[in-house]
């Protein structure tokens, strides 16, 4: 198979073609089923030892992203049948995979676990926990305005919600989603938003958990993600007309 690939330079060669057979694979230019180069093949084109690509394809293969069978070469896999969340993360770093249907099912799925873990912070919240939210509350007050504080502030609730389950999966999700937010959070963080309604929410969230009323806290997640989704939806959508993301930033460069 021909494969159009960017010689590399400079160092942590294995780490560039990892990255760049990766965002191949991801933005379906290298779809399912098909065969990657051997071994030989590969380092020619990319011009780095085999060893480099050697390295490379492991990784890929802890992935989930391919299959390597001795003496019949690499082939990649089809997504869905990975289970590495890790490349939730990576699917947004490619301009070319970031679209419309794909933060569709991103913040579907991240509202079904992210309301689930409010659900359980309220019944499992220990003293502590409450002590340190009240205090985030406190500085949002103060510093709510301020965009970059505000998302800071913002992530800080998100963490102290993961580890209030008491569940470690949902804790290790909710910190998957925290770096998304850290990542998505500059979309809707500007001067424009509405950070009192965002207090307000917040103080609401808290007094739920503070009640132990799992239900409560739950229909005030639900309209903060609403907020959020709209804003990040919006923004996706123009950013998609205006060809920065999606199949047609293919011409703008690779990731």
């Amino acid at each position: 198979m021909v494969i159009d690939l960017e010689p590399l330079a400079g160092g942590r060669r294995a780490e560039q073609v990892f990255e760049q057979l990766r965002a191949r694979i991801l933005s379906g230019e290298l779809a399912a089923g098909a065969r990657l180069p051997n071994e030989r093949d590969l380092a020619l084109a990319l011009g780095v030892n085999r060893a480099s690509v050697r390295e490379a394809v492991k990784r890929l293969e802890f992935l989930e992203l391919v299959d390597v069978v001795h003496g019949q070469g690499t082939t990649v896999r089809a997504l869905e049948g990975s289970s590495s969340l890790q490349l939730i993360e990576w699917l947004l770093r490619d301009p070319r995979t970031v679209t419309p249907g794909l933060m569709r099912q991103l913040l579907a799925f991240r509202r079904d676990v992210t309301l689930r873990v409010v659900e359980l912070a309220a019944t499992a919240r220990n003293e502590a926990q409450l002590e340190r939210a009240r205090a985030l509350l406190a500085r949002e007050q103060q510093e709510g305005a301020d965009p970059v504080l505000a998302l800071a502030i913002d992530l800080e609730w998100n963490r102290l919600l993961g580890e209030a389950t008491g569940n470690l999966m949902y804790q290790l999700l909710s910190n998957l989603f925290t770096k998304l937010v850290a990542q998505l959070g500059p979309l809707y963080y500007n001067r424009e938003r509405d950070w009192h309604r965002s207090h307000e929410t917040h103080a609401e969230m808290l007094a739920a958990i503070e009640a132990r009323d799992p239900g409560r806290a739950r229909d005030v997640l639900g309209r903060m993600l609403g907020y959020s989704d709209d804003a990040i939806l919006a923004f996706v959508e123009r950013m998609t007309a205006e060809g920065r993301i999606g199949p047609a930033a293919a011409a703008g460069g690779r990731a």
